[in-house]
């Protein structure tokens, strides 16, 4: 260290803020291959090892930098730099070696919990740790018993007093260079600058092109679960699960309650165990099986396409939003009755993905948490199929990265810095780049292959790009045109009408390759939105359902699924079970989701729809209950009372109401119970709080 002080000592103090950095990433990094070496036995995916370390070394360059802080502020002012380096007594020196040694502490004891908490759990540390202070003398007592505590404390007692002493060496060996002139004063300056640039390059911890920086969920690139444990770094954990007290647990006595009532409705077969929701659904023949597309269109409310009822023609000209959409979906089976069961974009695709709606609303979206982003998927219950994931931003955004990659193995993860066309908003590339580029892969497929291709453009800032493959810029409508469709201005309904034109040129180019006939897509919104519209219900409106409404196109121009319209209530939980049955793959569902196509399906059908903790609803046999904060209603959903009021029959149909409410509170704390569940193996047992012996307890009941 000596030689690279003299080396490098025109650089200084930027020489010895940079060796303080490496010497704790180095000593942090340490620690990561002594957890390898307990973990490598259990890992089955030995490709994943190196990637994991790189990973990890990421998130302990960041601790370090921020553990070099005090040190880096104090050797980049002149004065502090002297009074600190100084021979003798120094205030400076001695404030500077406290919070130093007292940050080192307090990571060495972080450290070595960790260390306990894997030994223990299988886990790494997280702030679920605060479970065991709600007892704290049984927790100490257990602790006490199970380990050498007081070697433990020794070793810490020593590994402190060893970096108080090799800090304060490092610091005193420091040889400050005087300031003398404004040339020294301005490389300083210059220094400092360089300094500050590279300490935030290694915080945010990404290449230059990524929009967000490095995240937890980068370590949850592989389905085997050991792997992320070798990535984490235990303080950032700690951090990112700083919400964990929120996360919504499962109510498991009000789910055991509900459980006869949905393993009926899911059919679980007879025998099943409680609280097990798995069953086989097997695939229907095939002599060749169908390549699936899945079309996931941002913001593509029902109410805003021309598949809504038209505007009557006392109001002025049609300004018929969708055209293509329209025109497709009288190729397909079209499902006017398709919901979201929950908002936005991120939970929309961990919906659909895991088959759970994501109703952990208190705790965040539950792709960002890593207690929850495990799930189990039908998505990779497709052997044999080559399978993507295409979207034209960052899929760091809201975690889809980690719901993606660490549920459905072998799948190509498309993303911003793959494409070759320019990002033309924050979302990235624009709708028609991304289809016409999503076109070229599918083409270098060598099998049957699952696609699914995530648009954005239709959000705002409602981007049109000067690459647009002829759109032609429709006029502004009038004023009751755009109320009647709720659009919220001309921009937000052109955007639309360009999204509908860049779906149209990916069929159109799709339609002229050799796997068109041989494929079945999947179209459908992410969401609906907010914003009423002059064409929806009274009862629609009071609830504001059109907020999850959105179409669902299965397009087949194989002959797979025939066209048509099918009324009956859906969900995007039944996407992919759906999908899978009718390219003639067996699969495994733990989840909600149940297939579309099943006549018997139709006789029970209900759409549960989660908007936050206080307010839900459940659709069914052309009613609507809503649990509001103030109480619950029930609507006719086609209802026309003369007044253009909502009229709740709750007290005209006391039974139909309470029967509906509880099938909603069957479906919300089904639901709670399996975000928590889907992603155990086998039959599911319950799974909340772990006691203080690491034992499962069901959670308190609200």
């Amino acid at each position: 260290m000596a030689w690279l002080r003299s080396t490098f000592r025109f650089f200084q103090p930027l020489t010895d803020v940079l060796l303080f950095i490496l010497a704790h990433a180095a000593l942090f990094f340490c620690a990561r291959l002594a957890l390898c070496c307990f973990l490598l036995p259990d890992i089955a995916d030995r490709w994943a090892i190196g990637k994991a370390l790189h990973i990890g070394s990421k998130f302990d360059m960041r601790l370090a930098v921020f553990m070099s802080l005090p040190m880096a502020l104090c050797l980049f002012y002149p004065f502090l730099e002297r009074s600190a380096c100084r021979k003798g007594r120094s205030l400076v020196r001695t404030a500077l070696c406290s919070v130093t040694c007292t940050m080192a502490l307090l990571v060495m004891l972080i450290y070595i919990v960790d260390f306990g908490f894997f030994f223990y759990l299988r886990q790494r540390i997280d702030m679920g740790v605060m479970e065991f202070l709600r007892e704290p003398l049984e927790s100490a007592l257990m602790v006490w018993q199970s380990y050498p505590v007081p070697a433990i404390l020794l070793g810490l007692a020593a590994g402190t007093a060893a970096y108080a002493c090799l800090l304060r060496r490092f610091i005193m060996g420091h040889d400050p260079l005087p300031v003398t002139g404004w040339k020294s004063a301005l490389r300083r300056t210059g220094l400092a600058v360089l300094a500050a640039f590279v300490m935030a390059v290694l915080i945010y911890g990404q290449g230059i092109t990524s929009r967000y920086p490095l995240r937890w969920s980068s370590a949850y690139f592989c389905t085997d679960s050991n792997i992320p444990l070798l990535a984490i770094n235990p303080i950032q954990n700690l951090y990112d699960t700083r919400r964990h007290g929120q996360i919504l647990f499962p109510d498991v006595h009000a789910a055991r309650e509900a459980w006869p009532r949905m393993a009926a409705w899911l059919r679980v077969p007879d025998g099943a165990k409680p609280l097990s929701y798995a069953r086989h659904v097997q695939g229907r023949s095939m002599a060749v099986r169908p390549n699936i597309v899945i079309i996931i269109m941002e913001s593509l409310c029902w109410e805003r396409t021309s598949l809504a009822p038209s505007m009557p023609a006392g109001m002025g000209g049609d300004i018929d939003p969708t055209p293509f959409l329209k025109e497709l979906a009288g190729k397909s089976l079209c499902f006017p009755h398709f919901y979201a069961p929950t908002r936005t974009t991120a939970r929309a695709v961990f919906t659909t993905v895991s088959g759970v709606p994501d109703v952990n609303h208190t705790g965040g979206i539950s792709a960002c948490n890593p207690r929850l982003v495990r799930q189990a998927s039908v998505l990779a219950d497709l052997k044999g199929y080559e399978k993507y994931y295409m979207l034209g931003g960052d899929a760091g955004w809201e975690n889809i990265q980690g719901v993606i990659q660490h549920n459905v193995p072998d799948i190509r993860l498309l993303e911003a810095g793959f494409w070759k066309s320019p990002a033309v908003d924050v979302w990235g590339i624009s709708d028609i780049a991304l289809f016409r580029e999503a076109v070229d892969v599918l083409n270098m497929s060598h099998g049957p292959f699952a696609a699914v291709i995530q648009t954005a453009s239709f959000h705002r800032p409602y981007t049109l790009p000067e690459d647009n493959e002829g759109f032609a810029m429709p006029p502004a409508p009038s004023p009751e045109a755009l109320a009647w469709y709720g659009f919220s201005s001309a921009r937000e309904y052109q955007s639309l009408r360009f999204a509908d034109h860049a779906l149209r040129r990916f069929f159109e180019k799709a339609r002229r390759q050799p796997w068109f006939s041989n494929t079945v897509f999947a179209i459908f919104g992410d969401h609906g939105l907010n914003a009423p519209s002059g064409n929806i219900t009274p009862a629609v409106k009071a609830c504001g359902l059109q907020a999850w409404h959105v179409p669902l196109l299965l397009h087949a121009p194989g002959g797979q699924v025939a066209p048509g319209v099918d009324e009956t209530l859906r969900m995007q939980t039944d996407v992919l079970p759906t999908l899978a049955w009718i390219a003639g793959m067996d699969c495994q569902v733990r989840s909600l989701g149940r297939n579309m196509l099943d006549p018997e399906t139709k006789r029970d059908a209900a759409v549960f729809i989660s908007h936050n903790d206080n307010t839900r609803f459940l659709l069914k046999d052309g009613y609507v209950y809503a649990m509001f904060p103030q109480g619950g209603a029930l609507y006719r959903l086609d209802e026309q009372p003369p007044d253009g009021g909502a009229n709740d029959l709750s007290g005209e149909m006391p039974e139909r109401a309470s029967s509906m409410h509880r099938e909603l509170m069957d479906f919300y704390h089904t639901a709670r119970y399996m975000l928590h569940n889907n992603g155990m193996p086998g039959a599911q047992e319950p799974r909340a709080r772990r006691s203080r012996h690491g034992h499962l307890q069901a959670a308190p009941q609200d």
